[in-house]
């Protein structure tokens, strides 16, 4: 496995990435963080995706991490300059955290997964509450409350073609989460609870990486038999 820093570029911006290179490559994945996190908060579970063959990228958002620009609505550029930069590798998956997986949700990727996405348009006060104290002092924004603006400029999340997207959120999740991925589960979507997890630590837990791993191989797997009809 080869680990490597890499600077994305893109249209007037710069994406840092971390870059994990398989042996035998079979396609690509994006990996993005939630509000507050960073790259390196991710790397166990990038890991994991490229031990089963993805060329796996992943990166800071706009105002987290070693991005040099504030958070602002165009942070799912950041996402999408990763995915071209993947394409050549292969078809492209995305996997992402909180408000990175309501991105990885809407992006232009082949695949997604949504760990405890931030699908909601709005949040209640409490929520906003801790996560201002405990994660708000991490992000490089121009205002207090800035995520709340970019949240609703963001598109809904469009659940039509649900073979192409996959949620896994936790039973002690934030409020909001739990009760929109709880309406989904009647919808016929792939919406998988992990027991005990919580929204700050689903994305390292083992059972995440095996529903995540699960995941992925069911949909290489179904790629590979659309290829070769």
């Amino acid at each position: 496995m080869d680990i490597r820093r890499k600077i994305i570029k893109s249209n007037g911006f710069n994406v840092p990435s971390i870059i994990f290179t398989p042996s035998d490559i079979h396609g690509a994945a994006v990996i993005i963080h939630g509000y507050g996190g960073s790259k390196e908060e991710m790397l166990g579970l990038a890991y994991r995706v490229a031990e089963i063959g993805l060329k796996t990228c992943v990166i800071d958002l706009r105002g987290h991490g070693e991005h040099t620009l504030n958070l602002d609505e165009g942070i799912l550029q950041d996402m999408e300059a990763a995915i071209k930069y993947c394409r050549s590798f292969g078809k492209v998956v995305g996997i992402g955290h909180s408000l990175g997986g309501r991105l990885a949700l809407i992006s232009s990727s082949d695949f997604a997964i949504g760990i405890s996405p931030a699908l909601n348009t709005s949040f209640g006060e409490e929520t906003q509450r801790i996560l201002k104290n405990v994660r708000g002092y991490r992000v490089r924004e121009a205002f207090s409350g800035e995520l709340w603006e970019v949240m609703k400029k963001l598109e809904k999340v469009n659940f039509d073609d649900n073979t192409k997207k996959s949620i896994i959120y936790g039973s002690r999740d934030v409020p909001e989460i739990i009760s929109l991925c709880n309406s989904l589960k009647t919808k016929n979507s792939s919406v998988t609870e992990i027991e005990n997890a919580m929204h700050s630590d689903i994305f390292t837990l083992e059972r995440t990486f095996q529903s995540v791993i699960s995941k992925l191989k069911d949909y290489l797997s179904d790629s590979k038999k659309y290829d070769k009809l």
